[in-house]
């Protein structure tokens, strides 16, 4: 009986090793790759506006960069997806920061990825009575890093 279990311990083993390289061989193949890519960008400040929201970011050398993303990318319908997801932090220790998703290069979607509590420093608002300009753009420009 032990040599029984024995052996088909042996032969399971056997069996997940095969498979754990063959998924791995798998996983490098050109047929799995995807056409999309991100860029993460710390965010300074997020301005909200009765339109849409003036994130200023962090450029990778030195500065600040400023974009303006409108509300109305939150709301997508079958035709149109939504271009904008907020996600909330969670955790203190987590800073907020800007990812644009491209597929094939072009603009796919943005992520805001800030604090659900508007009492955040790094929320701020802007007048509503004042016009933010780019509120009705299609896509997000290339940002300047």
């Amino acid at each position: 009986m032990k040599k029984l279990l024995i052996a088909a311990l042996i032969a399971l083993t056997a069996l997940t090793a095969a498979s754990a390289k063959a998924v791995a061989y798998n996983e490098t193949s050109e047929d799995n790759w995807t056409s999309m890519s991100y860029v993460n960008v710390p965010i300074y400040k997020i301005l909200d506006s009765k339109d849409a929201y003036v994130v200023i970011y962090a450029k990778n050398k030195i500065g600040v960069g400023q974009t303006v993303i409108p509300k109305a990318w939150a709301h997508g319908n079958p035709e149109n997806p939504r271009k904008l997801k907020i996600r909330d932090t969670r955790t203190g220790k987590l800073k907020s920061f800007l990812t644009v998703v491209k597929k094939d290069g072009e603009f796919h979607h943005v992520v805001l990825t800030v604090p659900a509590n508007r009492q955040n420093s790094v929320w701020g608002v802007i007048s509503y009575r004042q016009s933010v300009e780019g509120t009705d753009k299609e896509t997000l420009e290339e940002l300047e890093l």
